[in-house]
């Protein structure tokens, strides 16, 4: 077992359905953590298919994933993270879940975007995210 992983959006959809390598990437991890603002991603995605999103959210609440709500110190930090990578067009959920990684010292991440790979955080920007698998 792996240690804890973030998950964005379009890397946990494709493990939810169960597409590989994402899928045994999240089986693998110790501590499946989910930003707040990704899980309203999930839900805009899974619009059309309410039972999934409602079984998620049961999943949430009975514990297999650690969800991490973003706070008022994050969002102050996602927006400069945001400014800092504006050439990446980094977004707010994506600078949200670097303010995250900084914030709880998780650096793993299961994503589809090749933007996270530029995004730098940490003191003195150091920190880099570290794939949970190759981008498609």
């Amino acid at each position: 077992m792996t240690g804890p992983l973030l998950l964005d959006t379009g890397g946990w959809l494709n493990a939810l359905s169960g597409e590989e390598p994402w899928a045994s990437a999240v089986e693998d991890a110790g501590d499946l953590i989910v930003p707040g603002l990704v899980l309203a991603e999930v839900d805009y995605h899974l619009r059309n298919q309410r039972r999934s999103m409602h079984r998620l959210l049961k999943d949430l609440e009975s514990g297999a994933y650690r969800y991490e709500p973003p706070t008022v110190g994050d969002l102050r930090r996602a927006r400069e993270l945001d400014e800092k990578f504006k050439k990446v067009d980094l977004g707010l959920v994506d600078a949200s879940i670097a303010a995250l990684a900084e914030r709880i010292g998780v650096v793993r991440i299961l994503t589809i975007d090749s933007d996270m790979v530029a995004v730098r955080f940490g003191p003195h920007y150091r920190l880099s995210f570290e794939l949970a698998c190759p981008l498609p």
